[in-house]
């Protein structure tokens, strides 16, 4: 979610977007002319472009805003500034948004020490660096880090911030997904529920983070078995992405990736197949092959052909996502562990049972080593892969 430091005023539209962006860059090159590049006014006409370029899919160009803004507060201000605290939980963002991991996450590590250490345990920015990391292990897959420090950052944020800012509204959603990705599926779809409830009751129509809110929901419904009610929430979002961010944008690809996972569900395998291939080749161009997001839509598109019977295919698309989910996420990984999962039962559908079952070994023994043997993702994958 954007939360609180969405960078453009409502209502949001592709073209209205390009207009501030100029904006920013206008405003930049006169703080420039005006105080010289290391000015006041200049730091913060850089952070707010970099955000835009974040906002609007151009990651690689916010990832220098951010780089090039970062170093100079370091310079002008000093480490322990507040501004500088802000620039860096900044470039981790637009690190995490160009899929470079290992640098988000320990970029959002380093902003909760600073912010700790700074400005206090409670300071209203210190709660939102402990939600950033907690979103940040998220997307890196690590679930089982991510999980406390979100419940303590959404405890927080309640306390601090109230039930219903931005950031805490952005924390829930966080959660809801971690609940979602561990298989506590009627917590994750009661936080869900109240997540969008409170979206729709605080924020503006057509907010960014209400749209996410419903894709939230959408993913919760469908991991409780309710495909059709999910299929529609991410119908609905989709439709709102596509209107406020453009088709091409990474936010409005994923949903047609959730929207094609749906339709796999539902049994509706011809249907899904086409709008997963069509996503995965999207997001491949828009983001790169290496790029988390791209990984997830190869993975749902194995799975997609799994369902189908198409083992072939399945086997082929899972192969080298696993491949490459290893190098980007680390061998034992959740994301990777159930990658590899996945491609073993592709090879039993596919009768490569002594292949199958030499991988669900491998497989078993990075759950175990991982989480430990009496994890619950432990015990059902080594039910369901005996």
């Amino acid at each position: 979610m954007w939360s609180s430091r969405l960078p453009f005023s409502l209502p949001i539209s592709p073209e209205s977007m390009a207009r501030e962006i100029a904006q920013f860059e206008r405003d930049l090159a006169e703080a420039e002319t005006e105080g010289g590049p290391d000015s006041q006014p200049m730091l913060a006409a850089r952070s707010k472009l970099g955000r835009a370029c974040r906002f609007v899919g151009r990651v690689r160009d916010a990832v220098a805003v951010h780089e090039q803004n970062l170093s100079v507060c370091v310079r002008v201000l000093g480490l322990d500034d507040s501004q500088t605290l802000a620039a860096r939980c900044d470039l981790a963002w637009s690190w995490l948004a160009v899929g470079r991991l290992a640098d988000a996450v320990a970029g959002m590590e380093r902003s909760l020490a600073d912010h700790e250490r700074v400005l206090g345990a409670d300071h209203p920015a210190t709660v939102v660096a402990r939600s950033d990391l907690g979103n940040a292990l998220v997307v890196a897959g690590a679930f089982t880090r991510a999980q406390p420090l979100l419940e303590r950052a959404l405890a927080d944020s309640e306390r601090v911030l109230g039930d219903d800012h931005p950031d805490t509204l952005a924390c829930r959603d966080r959660l809801a997904t971690v609940h979602a990705s561990e298989g506590r599926v009627g917590l994750a779809l009661k936080l869900a529920k109240r997540h969008a409830a409170a979206c729709k009751r605080v924020l503006p129509p057509g907010h960014p983070d209400e749209v996410t809110s419903r894709s939230i929901l959408g993913i919760a419904y469908r991991s409780t078995g309710r495909i059709t009610a999910g299929i529609a929430e991410h119908r609905g979002a989709l439709a709102d992405y596509e209107r406020l961010l453009g088709p091409d944008h990474p936010l409005t690809i994923q949903e047609r990736v959730m929207i094609g996972s749906g339709y796999s569900q539902a049994g509706q395998h011809d249907a899904g197949i086409a709008a997963l291939r069509q996503a995965a080749a999207d997001l491949e161009r828009v983001l790169g092959a290496g790029h988390p997001s791209t990984l997830i839509s190869r993975l749902s598109l194995g799975i997609a052909y799994g369902r189908a019977s198409r083992s072939a295919d399945a086997v082929a698309v899972l192969k080298q996502a696993s491949a490459r989910c290893e190098r980007v996420f680390g061998p034992d990984n959740r994301v990777t562990l159930g990658a590899r999962g996945t491609l073993a039962a592709a090879y039993a559908a596919a009768g490569r049972r002594h292949k199958a079952a030499a991988l669900h070994r491998k497989v078993l023994a990075g759950f175990e080593r991982t989480l430990g043997p009496d994890h619950p993702t432990t015990r059902e994958y080594r039910a369901d892969s005996e």
